[in-house]
C-alpha cells in the first residue's frame, strides 16, 4: 500500500487539473452547445500569460495577475467568433473551433516560440509527509486550487442568481430571450469562466514541467473527462477527473511495465467502452428523442 500511494496520489493530483479544465469546457457546452475544440490552446495561452507575468511578479501574484487577461480572452472569443456561428450547423461550428485552435496554436508560437521555457520562482512549498508517504507540493496545490473551485462553482450554478439564469439559458435560450434575460452578456461570462479555468490548470501544469507545446496534448484529455463525466453535467466533469487520474496511477504502477504506452492510450480506450455501454455518461442526462 505505500508502495501504491504515492502513485495514487499523482493520479488525483493529475485528476484535480482534469476535473478542472473540464469543469471550464462542460460549462460551455452545457450552456451553448458548443464542443470547443481549442480547449488546450486556451490551457497553453494561460500557461504563457503566466510565464509572462512571472518575469516581472512572484509566481502566486502572477498566477492572479494572468486571470483577468484570460478572462477577457474568453469574452473576445464568444463576442468575435462564437457568437456569430450560433444556430448554423453543428459541423461548422466544430470546424471553426478547430480553426480557432489552429490560429492560437500559431500566434502562440509567434508571440513566445516554440522552445521550452520554465516559470521563474515556484509556489510555497506545501509538501508533507504522512508516516512513509510523502505529499508533493504540486500535489496539495492540485487539490487545494481544483476542489474549491470545482464545488464553488457547483454552488454558483445551483444556488446564485447568475446559475440560475445560465441553467435557463441551456434549457431553452428562446425562452430565455423571451423573459428578458441577458443571454449574451451570460454566454459570454460562461466563456471568460471556462478560459479562467483553463489558465489556472495551465499555469499549475507550467510550474511542474514548464511552458511549450506539449501542454496542448495534456488538453487532449479534457474530451475523455467529459464523455466519462457526462457532457451536461459539471459536477460530473469534476468526478470523472479524479476517476482518469487514479485509473492512469492505477494503470502506471500495475500495467505500464508489461504493456509500455498503455497508460497514454487508458483514457482513450475509456472513452470507447462508455460510448458503447454508456453514451450519455455516468452522470448525464439520458436523452430521449421521438422519432
Amino acid at each position: 500500500m505505500s508502495d501504491l500511494l504515492p502513485y495514487l496520489i499523482g493520479g488525483l493530483a493529475n485528476g484535480a487539473l482534469y476535473g478542472l479544465l473540464a469543469l471550464g469546457f462542460v460549462l460551455v457546452y452545457r450552456a451553448t452547445s458548443v464542443v470547443n475544440f481549442a480547449i488546450g490552446e486556451f490551457l497553453l495561452l494561460g500557461a504563457y500569460l503566466t510565464y509572462t507575468f512571472a518575469l516581472l511578479l512572484p509566481l502566486p501574484a502572477a498566477l492572479l495577475a494572468a486571470l483577468p487577461p484570460a478572462f477577457l480572452f474568453g469574452l473576445l472569443v464568444e463576442r468575435g467568433f462564437v457568437r456569430p456561428l450560433l444556430g448554423r450547423n453543428v459541423v461548422a461550428v466544430i470546424m471553426a473551433t478547430i480553426g480557432l485552435a489552429a490560429a492560437l496554436d500559431g500566434g502562440v508560437q509567434l508571440v513566445w516560440g516554440p522552445d521550452l521555457k520554465y516559470l521563474p520562482g515556484g509556489l510555497p512549498d506545501l509538501g508533507f509527509a504522512a508516516g512513509e508517504v510523502f505529499v508533493s507540493s504540486r500535489a496539495v496545490w492540485n487539490l487545494l486550487l481544483a476542489l474549491p473551485l470545482g464545488l464553488g462553482l457547483l454552488l454558483l450554478l445551483r444556488k446564485s442568481r447568475y446559475g440560475i439564469l445560465v441553467r435557463a439559458i441551456s434549457e431553452r435560450e428562446v425562452a430565455a430571450l423571451a423573459f428578458g434575460i441577458p443571454t449574451a452578456r451570460i454566454l459570454a461570462g460562461v466563456w471568460g469562466v471556462s478560459a479562467l479555468f483553463a489558465t489556472l490548470a495551465g499555469a499549475l501544469l507550467a510550474v511542474a514541467s514548464g511552458v511549450d507545446h506539449n501542454l496542448v496534448f495534456f488538453g487532449l484529455k479534457v474530451f475523455p473527462v467529459a464523455i466519462l463525466g457526462g457532457f451536461d453535467s459539471v459536477g460530473g466533469a469534476l468526478v470523472a477527473g479524479f476517476l482518469l487520474g487514479a485509473l492512469e496511477a492505477l494503470s502506471q504502477r500495475y500495467l505500464e511495465p508489461f504493456l509500455p504506452g498503455f497508460t497514454e492510450a487508458l483514457p482513450f480506450l475509456v472513452v470507447l467502452l462508455v460510448l458503447l455501454f454508456r453514451p450519455y455518461g455516468l452522470f448525464g442526462q439520458r436523452q430521449i428523442e421521438r422519432v
